[in-house]
């Protein structure tokens, strides 16, 4: 979430998305969840990490982690 920026859809892990509003040093303003004409909070990056949540369409976005192992997504 370092590279994070405004404009970019970050993504859940339930699979909600919204729109990065504005970004801070330390933290950033999402949109409402799956409504981006509204704000929603603020947020550490810290904190989403801890959450699990992904830039959408980012190579962290693309790898999931099956019993420790590393697994790339690719589409068919």
């Amino acid at each position: 979430m370092k590279n994070i920026k405004v404009g970019d859809i970050i993504v859940d892990k339930h699979g909600y998305e919204a729109k990065v509003i504005e970004v801070l040093t330390n933290s950033f303003l999402r949109s409402s969840w799956d409504y981006f004409k509204q704000s929603g909070d603020w947020h550490t990056f810290t904190e989403v990490e801890v959450w699990g949540w992904k830039i959408k369409g980012s190579e962290e976005d693309t790898i999931i982690i099956i019993d420790g192992k590393k697994y790339k997504l690719i589409e068919e």
